[in-house]
C-alpha cells in the first residue's frame, strides 16, 4: 500500500443511532453486510511532488480517475473485496523532456475478516490480506503480483468519536527476481458533527525496510456529507511530511451501499 496507490478504506456504518461515515484511507474493522453490495471510489486523486528525495528538479504529478473498490459480504465478519485503478496518468516534469503515461492502473483482490470486537463499541480487530494483480501498462506499474497484510484497530473514544490504527505488510519486487518488505501505518480520528456530516483527521507512513531513508508521511484532513442513508461523499487534502511523499494530495471520494 505504497504512499500516493493507497485503495479507499472508507465505510459506510451507523454508529450512536445516526448514519455514521468513515470515508479516510486508513481502513475500518467493519465488513460489507452479508449478501450486501459495498461500492466505494476515489472519484479523483491529484498527488503532487514538486520536492522529490532525488533533489533532481523534476515534478511529479499522479492523476487517478475511479480508483474502485467493491465489496459483498460472506458472512457478518468476512468480505471479499476487488479494486482496481480504471484511469492513471504518470506525468514528470522539469529538467528535462515532458513524459506522460497513461493507462488503467493496477488491480487488487483482497478479504477482511473482522476476528474480534465491534466497530460501534469496541476494541476491535480484523486482519485484510491483498493480492496486487499486475494489470496496469509497464510504463505505470511493474508487472509483478504482490502480497499485502494488514491489522486493522478500531475503538470509540466516546459518543461521537472513532479512532482508526492500521498496520500493513507489502512484499514487494525488487526487479531482480526476490522481494524485500515495505511497512505501512495508518492512523486516524473521525469526530460526527451531525446525522450528516463528519471531519476527520489523518497521518500516513510507508517505509521500504530496503531504504528507510526515504521514508514517506503524510497527514491530511477531509470532510464526509451523507447526502442518503446509503451514501456519502467525500473531500479530503493530505499535505506530505517527507520529501519521499508527495507535497500535497487532493481527494474526492464516494460510496454507495446497496
Amino acid at each position: 500500500m505504497k504512499m500516493g496507490s493507497i485503495l479507499i478504506g472508507g465505510l459506510f456504518l451507523f454508529w450512536a443511532g445516526a448514519a455514521r461515515l468513515v470515508a479516510q484511507a486508513t481502513e475500518v474493522t467493519s465488513t460489507a453486510p452479508a449478501g450486501g453490495w459495498l461500492w466505494e471510489i476515489d472519484i479523483l486523486r491529484v498527488a503532487v511532488d514538486n520536492r522529490t528525495s532525488a533533489r533532481d528538479g523534476k515534478h511529479h504529478r499522479s492523476t487517478t480517475l475511479g480508483s474502485v473498490l467493491l465489496s459483498t459480504g460472506l458472512t457478518d465478519r468476512w468480505d471479499v473485496q476487488f479494486g482496481m485503478e480504471l484511469w492513471r496518468n504518470e506525468r514528470v516534469s522539469g529538467n528535462g523532456p515532458t513524459q506522460s503515461d497513461s493507462s488503467q492502473g493496477e488491480a487488487w483482490l483482497r478479504t477482511k475478516w473482522n476476528f474480534a470486537g465491534e466497530e460501534e463499541n469496541g476494541p476491535a480487530w480484523a486482519l485484510l490480506p491483498s493480492l496486487k494483480l499486475p494489470v496496469a501498462d509497464p510504463a505505470i506499474g511493474n508487472e509483478e503480483f504482490e502480497p499485502g497484510l494488514v491489522l486493522i484497530f478500531a475503538r470509540p473514544i466516546n459518543a461521537i468519536i472513532q479512532w482508526h490504527a492500521n498496520l500493513g505488510v507489502d512484499l514487494l519486487c525488487d526487479g531482480t527476481g526476490g522481494r524485500h518488505a515495505a511497512i505501512y501505518t495508518s492512523t486516524a480520528v473521525t469526530r460526527i458533527c451531525s446525522d450528516k456530516v463528519a471531519l476527520y483527521g489523518e497521518f500516513a507512513g510507508w517505509t521500504d525496510l530496503q531504504d528507510m531513508r526515504n521514508g514517506s508521511g503524510e497527514v491530511g484532513v477531509g470532510v464526509t456529507y451523507a447526502f442518503h442513508q446509503q451514501g456519502w461523499m467525500d473531500f479530503a487534502l493530505y499535505v506530505g511530511l517527507t520529501r519521499a511523499a508527495p507535497d500535497y494530495t487532493p481527494v474526492l471520494r464516494s460510496g454507495w451501499q446497496f
